[in-house]
């Protein structure tokens, strides 16, 4: 990749409804404190992608998104609607594409920048979470990694690289985070927030939750 290549960030999310967000968490704290947490985990990615050095979109489900720039997912499984928003990009005028989850409101700016640096030397650049799937994927140009990957599964980023390789693409990886999906998430959670200044809205959310956690 060119370093005057188009380069763009995607943010994957769903409108933070109760019920249809965070509902593994949910389960355990309600469906409520759960919608409420990860609409501040929207809220924090926006404030701190606000003075991103590329553009950031929203990579989202029907709701509310008037005010944010945004494309719309599509049918599909969530495979096939990664595979779309990549296939697709030549003809939106970007070339090295990033998109990542908005389950982990810890990622910085500085893995955003990582990974398009990576990108002007590999096609491939993901980014590992301890469950064994990913936050974050980014490709210079396009390319099928897609598919014969199920997603949501635990051999979901395995199954996408040993597909990376078989293509023949060159792999990069940005550094290893966590999704914020299970109530056990929450205390580690809890400990970055604590010596962190840019998850505010996070903070306080999970500051209202405490309550609707199990002894």
């Amino acid at each position: 990749m060119e370093p005057d290549m188009k380069k763009i960030c995607y943010i994957a999310a769903r409108p933070p409804r109760a019920g249809q967000v965070k509902t593994r968490l949910g389960a355990a704290i309600g469906y409520e404190a759960a919608a409420a947490l990860y609409a501040a985990f929207l809220r924090d990615l926006e404030h701190k992608f606000a003075v991103a050095p590329f553009p950031v979109h929203w990579y989202v489900t029907p709701g509310d998104w008037a005010d944010r720039p945004h494309l719309e997912q599509g049918e599909g499984d969530w495979t096939a609607r990664q595979a779309r928003l990549f296939k697709q990009a030549p003809g939106r005028g970007e070339e090295a594409v990033v998109l990542i989850a908005s389950d982990s409101p810890q990622i910085e700016l500085a893995s955003i920048n990582q990974a398009f640096s990576a990108l002007e030397h590999n096609q491939l650049v993901l980014g590992p979470v301890d469950d064994g799937g990913y936050y974050l994927i980014g490709m210079n140009g396009w390319h099928d990694v897609f598919t014969g990957v199920e997603m949501t599964t635990p051999t979901a980023m395995g199954d996408l690289v040993k597909r990376a390789r078989d293509l023949g693409l060159s792999i990069s990886y940005t550094e290893e985070l966590f999704d914020v999906d299970e109530v056990g998430d929450l205390q580690r959670l809890a400990g970055i927030l604590a010596v962190r200044d840019d998850l505010q809205h996070t903070r306080y959310a999970l500051a209202q939750t405490k309550s609707e956690l199990p002894a």
